[in-house]
């Protein structure tokens, strides 16, 4: 066939290209790695994303049979959600008192654990309910965690609720010649640091912390499992180290919290005096808190201060009695501490209601 000076040559189809199949997952590998880092560099130098993971793990939460149902009595009053501050969330209260209170009555005042980052006074409903029926009122009080909350915010959130307990204390059965300051775990360091500002003014005025009620006003401390001197948290604990260093690193707002200077004033064994009121104090020999315990009683007797300890020997002793063991009143050693508990108020306040409560039946 002629094609001819005037007639176009066609044009060759491109090569097809090479599909370079190993991009995208190169990409997606990169981006991994990256995020990867990020979270690396971010749990390094903020403790927001240890301190949620701890919060969300569900390691605070509920869970199976409830050990304290069976035990709680029909006829005790509960107010919920009271609010004591309204600028935030976190300023609400509950209260507690059996209803054939017409009158004031001795009141305990607990601050729920947590390690500082959560947990939540809802937890202890059912247990403040049965320790109510003895003839107590009983406030349970809700702070702002951490990181949130960093130090010492719940420790003026105290007293606040405390400031407020007392403003409206014939509306809640509220005595405010005879409060007892209560907590567990974190809760105990901050209910015991709060009565610190209380019975020591020259430690409040050191600490830059307020005193919320009358040095008499305060009758004596229960202390479960609390976390009294953050100088002993074992950081490099295998199991226990990631924890503590997260919780405390969170609360305080410094990572070096062990060389804080506004934070040496929580180490409240170094600060106690003779004034610190009675005391009960207890843990079970499982618990990785166990010498915060121990360290707070000596420095307490070696003060003075009447203390009345439960401690249980770790050969004899179920290793279910650990961290916060008086939760579980279907064991003995639970239902002797809230016998315990019953007698210190028994020795410290006087109340007018005399009631049979549940643990006198056992």
């Amino acid at each position: 066939m002629d094609t001819g000076p005037d007639q176009e040559t066609p044009e060759a189809p491109p090569a097809p290209r090479r599909r370079r199949w190993w991009r995208w997952p190169v990409r997606v590998l990169g981006g991994l790695l990256a995020l990867v880092l990020g979270v690396i560099v971010w749990f390094q130098f903020s403790a927001w994303p240890g301190a949620m993971l701890i919060r969300h793990s569900g390691a605070f939460g509920g869970g199976g049979a409830d050990p304290i149902a069976q035990y709680v009595p029909d006829d005790i009053t509960r107010l919920i959600d009271v609010v004591y501050d309204d600028s935030g969330p976190d300023g609400r209260l509950d209260v507690f008192y059996p209803e054939p209170a017409q009158e004031p009555l001795p009141t305990v005042v607990w601050v729920h654990g947590g390690g500082f980052v959560a947990g939540t006074k809802e937890g202890l409903t059912e247990y403040l309910s049965v320790l109510a029926s003895h003839g107590y009122t009983i406030a349970s009080i809700e702070y702002t965690k951490a990181p949130e909350g960093t130090y010492p915010t719940p420790v003026l959130q105290v007293s606040d609720a405390l400031s407020f307990l007392v403003a409206n204390a014939d509306e809640y059965r509220i005595d405010p010649d005879q409060i007892v300051l209560a907590g567990d775990s974190a809760g105990g360091h901050i209910a015991a640091q709060t009565a610190m500002t209380i019975a020591e003014p020259d430690y409040a005025a050191a600490a830059g912390l307020p005193s919320a009620l009358p040095a008499e006003s305060l009758r004596g401390t229960i202390l479960c499992s609390a976390a009294t001197d953050p100088r002993l948290a074992d950081t490099a604990n295998p199991t226990w180290g990631f924890f503590l260093r997260t919780v405390l690193w969170a609360y305080s707002g410094e990572k070096d919290f062990q060389h804080s200077d506004a934070f040496r004033w929580a180490t409240l064994p170094e600060h106690v005096t003779e004034a610190f009121p009675p005391s009960f104090i207890t843990t079970g020999p499982y618990d990785p808190l166990l010498a915060h315990s121990e360290v707070m009683v000596e420095a307490l007797q070696d003060q003075g201060v009447e203390v009345d300890t439960l401690f249980f020997d770790a050969e004899t002793t179920d290793a279910s009695i650990g961290h916060e063991y008086q939760m579980d009143l279907s064991t003995p050693e639970a239902r002797t501490a809230m016998e315990r508990m019953v007698g210190l108020l028994r020795e410290v306040t006087q109340t007018p209601l005399v009631l049979e409560g549940v643990s006198d039946t056992w």
